[in-house]
């Protein structure tokens, strides 16, 4: 809060005394705080002795008016005839940030404010305004929500390094710069599930949210992982591309299901628990749960669907390339060089450029 205090200001003949206004605060406050002129040892500790007004002195405001300065050349004049004294308002504290002065300014909200309309009115009203009155002021946000802005790049590039990483191992163990993606295209879907949680549950974003995002984006790579090793193991035994993502859509479906629907069961427990420990971890647990939940059926649906695209454009550019006629999706074995796979003979097909069935196995 601001208190009173005296303030001197140098009149403008002040200068011919030789005086300076440091001169003259430094004198004041001689008076009255007192000048150290000696200390003396006593029972091991020093004693300060200070020399100032006597108390009945230093408690009258009167005194000022009658107070003399000593100017360089030793004469002595008063206060009142070289400087104006005057009361303003000052601050006990002085806070300042990157060696320029702040102010900070905190408020509690009430329950039942919608936060995310409080905010957008905070931006497109109250800082265009401020900043219209204030042009020399910087507005920003400081504590809370400058650490979480802090933390939230930290993580985004970490979690940029760990995507890269997950990258380089998949392309490593699957030979392929493309079936890398399109595992990871299922991240995505995740954070959204995580998002959809959080809306209906009616919590907001928090850092502990991120956390439970990129566990759920763990869970979703090892879900397309066992999807996508699947249709490559089938490829390379000699399956079309469509057999082979109907095979393995069906095989495969029990142990993506259970995985996801277990882990989201696991986690409904502390979803719904009321008690102060588990609303800590309540962010990450929905971010988690839901994005485990949503990202399955990308996992079925979604990624065969990119799996089909991806060899129908690879059919199209060797069409493109070579000028031969490209069998169609599930026949013949030009498109066992999709995604990295090499062709094979043997793949399956009836012979005579009818569509398979995708459930069909050619003869041992």
């Amino acid at each position: 809060s601001a208190t009173p205090e005296i303030q001197i200001e140098l009149k403008p003949g002040a200068e011919r005394f030789g005086l300076t206004l440091a001169d003259v605060s430094r004198q004041v406050r001689q008076a009255f705080y007192g000048e150290e002129v000696q200390r003396l040892p006593r029972d091991g500790q020093d004693v300060r002795v200070m020399v100032r007004y006597p108390q009945s002195a230093r408690e009258s405001l009167t005194t000022i008016e009658q107070m003399r300065i000593r100017t360089p050349d030793g004469r002595e004049v008063p206060l009142t005839a070289v400087a104006e004294t005057v009361f303003a308002p000052s601050f006990k504290r002085i806070d300042r940030r990157d060696r320029q002065r702040s102010a900070r300014v905190t408020a509690e909200l009430r329950e039942n404010v919608d936060r995310a309309q409080l905010m957008e009115n905070y931006r497109e009203e109250f800082v265009p305004e401020f900043r219209r009155l204030h042009p020399i002021a910087s507005l920003e946000q400081r504590g809370d929500a400058e650490e979480q802005a802090d933390f939230l790049g930290e993580f985004l590039a970490l979690y940029a390094v760990a995507l890269f990483a997950m990258y380089m191992l998949l392309a490593i163990a699957f030979s392929s710069y493309w079936q890398p993606a399109l595992i990871m295209t299922a991240i995505p879907f995740g954070y959204m599930g995580a998002a959809f949680g959080h809306f209906m549950f009616g919590l907001d974003f928090a850092l502990f949210s991120f956390f439970g995002v990129g566990a759920a984006a763990g869970v979703v790579v090892n879900d397309n992982l066992v999807l996508i090793d699947y249709v490559n193991r089938l490829r390379k035994e000699g399956e079309g591309a469509f057999s082979a993502l109907v095979k393995a859509g069906v095989g495969r479906f029990r142990p993506i299901m259970l995985t996801s629907v277990t882990t989201f069961i696991g986690l409904l427990p502390i979803m719904f628990e009321q008690s102060t420990d588990a609303q800590f971890l309540k962010p990450t647990i929905i971010a988690l749960a839901f994005g485990v939940f949503f990202a399955t059926f990308v996992t079925l649906i979604f990624v065969p669907a990119m799996y089909a695209v991806g060899a129908d454009i690879a059919r199209f550019y060797r069409w493109a390339w070579t000028g031969e006629k490209q069998p169609a999706l599930g026949h013949g074995d030009s498109e066992k060089s999709d995604f990295g796979l090499s062709p094979q003979d043997g793949e399956s097909g009836t012979g005579d450029g009818r569509r398979p069935n995708p459930l069909w196995r050619p003869a041992e």
